[in-house]
């Protein structure tokens, strides 16, 4: 049941992206949400870590390359630095998928997904305008990145899984 409903979960990821350009805060949520429980499928003896990680990264890629996609035609003022982000989280995919080493997200960090999530959400929410105004941008866009340091170093240096190493839910993936 683990690999129908981790492959189910699969096909939802590759599927919602897209669904960004007709209804983007289904699809934003929806992709985010299916992007934080296929692990809890995955390792339920359905794949190996290794080959979670690097499925994950690929699903992660279908959806970057989507966001960039729509931010170029529907958040047009904030393209360029959407850009250099991605570019900048492109290139550490592409280590990843050669030397298979998770600590080089550290190194290349999420910035992209994130910063375009306060800009998603700062357009969509106009109460958020704000954090985008010329007083707050700055400091919004450093606050967004320190946290996202923060949590690449959690998950790629450290390694802390929260249900593993907070609740003792031991992960039991395929060997």
């Amino acid at each position: 049941m683990s690999k129908f409903l981790y492959f189910f979960i699969v096909i939802l990821r590759i599927l919602s992206a897209p669904l960004i350009f007709i209804w983007p805060l289904i699809s934003i949520i929806l992709s985010f949400f299916l992007d934080i429980i296929d692990v809890e499928f995955a390792s339920k003896g359905v794949l190996t870590l290794e080959k979670y990680e690097r499925y994950d990264k690929a699903l992660d890629l279908w959806w970057y390359i989507t966001i960039m996609a729509f931010s170029w035609f529907y958040l047009s003022d904030y393209k360029i630095i959407l850009l250099i982000l991605f570019a900048l989280r492109i290139i550490g995919s592409i280590i990843f998928f050669i030397n298979n080493n998770r600590k080089i997200f550290f190194i290349f960090p999420n910035f992209f997904e994130n910063v375009f999530f306060l800009i998603f959400f700062s357009t969509y929410f106009k109460q958020l305008n704000i954090l985008l105004g010329e007083k707050f941008f700055y400091f919004s866009i450093i606050t967004v990145i320190t946290l996202k340091i923060f949590q690449e170093w959690w998950i790629h240096i450290a390694q802390i899984s929260i249900p593993e190493c907070f609740f003792g839910k031991k992960r039991n993936w395929k060997k």
